[in-house]
């Protein structure tokens, strides 16, 4: 047999234990104030709406084994609280893979609760309208058809936005953000949108009323609707008024342009 046929049924093992996806599911019954806690080292996190007082759960590994020597999942329910762990276990040394990853995926009651962490990975949520907290340390963050009050933050990662918004905080570390907010919002408490590295999109609706400050540390700052501006215009800072003026929605970018439009 030659080395060259030996090195080829060598990578074709490799690929196919590569291609091995495991599966873990749960489902839980929850009342009508639902709340979903995620918390994971390296994986992604996708949360959708379903049916009313049911939480499903799914985590596959592609290329990972599910289990006590493998991914770990920890779940834990108290009354509408549901609390999911999901541990990726660290390896060393040479491996020839097509693709290894850990997905956490979840189905939700529209109005649950949520909060998600993922310490390197990307999180979605889509017609969620509960109250959401997201964190990820090393991922984009997309959010869609939302509907309440979100804090959301990566260290490293971009930011697409796009739902009714009462109390927002979005902050990247590194990447830009692209936020759409729809009629019906409102600054009830202030608004931040900030990143350290990136370009800043902002549409808002005709009728929402806040003081806006606006401030870029290196690009400009274009704004395609009325504002009613304090003292003098700068290049890299505006302050003024929305529709007479109101809580105050700050958006600020270390490195990167501001675009303020209408939705």
């Amino acid at each position: 047999m030659s080395k060259n046929f030996l090195i080829l049924l060598f990578c074709l093992a490799a690929l196919s234990v590569s291609a091995f996806a495991d599966e873990w599911t749960k489902t839980y019954q929850v009342g009508n104030n639902p709340s979903l806690r995620v918390d994971t080292n390296d994986a992604s996190i996708e949360v959708t709406h379903g049916v009313s007082n049911t939480i499903s759960a799914r985590v596959i590994g592609d290329g990972y084994t599910i289990g006590s020597t493998g991914v770990r999942v920890t779940e834990r329910q108290d009354g509408d609280k549901v609390d999911l762990q999901v541990h990726i276990p660290n390896e060393w040394g040479f491996r020839i893979s097509m693709h290894r990853g850990v997905r956490v995926e979840v189905q939700v009651p529209p109005q649950a609760a949520l909060d998600l962490h993922s310490g390197d990975g990307h999180i979605s949520v889509n017609g969620i309208s509960g109250q959401t907290r997201i964190d990820t340390g090393d991922g984009h963050i997309s959010v869609q058809n939302f509907s309440g009050n979100m804090r959301a933050h990566t260290g490293d990662g971009h930011m697409t936005i796009d739902g009714v918004f009462t109390d927002l905080d979005l902050r990247s570390g590194d990447g830009h953000i692209d936020l759409t907010v729809r009629p019906g919002s409102r600054i009830s408490n202030g608004w931040l949108i900030h990143t350290s590295d990136g370009g800043v999109e902002a549409r808002l609706p005709p009728d929402l009323a806040a003081e806006l400050y606006a401030h870029t540390g290196d690009g400009h700052i274009q704004l395609d609707l009325p504002v009613t501006v304090n003292g003098s215009i700068e290049r890299s800072s505006i302050r003024g008024k929305l529709n007479g003026g109101g809580p105050l929605l700050e958006i600020t970018t270390g490195d990167g342009s501001i675009r303020v439009s209408k939705f």
